[in-house]
């Protein structure tokens, strides 16, 4: 079974991309999102990715790490 999770996304000015967190919901991400965009530092997107399987709040470490 597949879901899917948001990912908060950072892009960095300096040219990277950096992976802040991960949300069971869109609704979760752009909560976040508007909370991220008081940081200038970077530009801030919510992504979705397919995940097999399902998933915790637990193992978002696991997959902003492999993110």
């Amino acid at each position: 079974m597949k879901s899917m999770v948001f990912i908060l996304v950072a892009q960095l000015h300096s040219g990277g991309v950096q992976t802040v967190a991960a949300y069971s919901s869109l609704e979760q991400c752009r909560n976040a999102l508007q909370l991220a965009t008081t940081n200038i530092a970077a530009n801030y997107t919510c992504a979705a990715t397919p995940v097999e399987g399902t998933w915790s709040k637990k193992d978002s470490r696991y997959l902003v790490a492999r993110e």
